[in-house]
């Protein structure tokens, strides 16, 4: 795949998943926050969100290359966590500076964790199903047929 082409579709995955995270930050914030405190928030602190949410969506886009690698799925899996796990830390937990507490860290941490573990849980069931339906979709053709037809 050449340059411009993985540019291009990680940046088109990074928007979609965006989209995403932010529809789900405001059906969140809608519920749990106070009206009046939601709209005493300062512009440039939810652009700075924002764009801390858009640089962890372009970073796991990024990541999502390495299914294409030609690696066992445990390694791949592997793979993308760690880099899942280190681009949540950075981002989420030492830009805003919320590393001072550490058990507040360690929760944060394995909120992540549990949530990326249900995630790729289903990903993997997902993929198994998909598997086992396109086995049974093959049909068998034997390759010594010729050698056992009756003439």
């Amino acid at each position: 795949m050449n340059v411009f082409k993985f540019i291009k579709k990680t940046l088109l995955n990074a928007c979609l998943y965006f989209t995403a995270a932010i529809f789900l930050v405001l059906i969140v914030s809608g519920t749990f926050m106070d009206h009046q405190l939601a709209l005493s928030i300062a512009v440039p602190r939810v652009l700075a969100s924002a764009a801390l949410v858009f640089l962890a969506c372009l970073i796991i886009s990024a990541l999502n290359f390495v299914w294409h690698l030609e690696y066992s799925t445990a390694v791949k899996v592997l793979i993308h966590f760690i880099g899942a796990l280190i681009a949540y830390t950075i981002i989420f937990v030492f830009i805003p500076g919320f590393y001072n507490n550490v058990a507040q860290t360690l929760a944060r941490i394995g909120v992540f964790v549990l949530l990326y573990l249900i995630g790729a849980l289903i990903a993997l069931i997902v993929a198994s199903i998909r598997k086992a339906r396109r086995s049974d979709d093959l049909e068998y053709e034997s390759q010594f047929g010729e050698f056992f037809n009756d003439k």
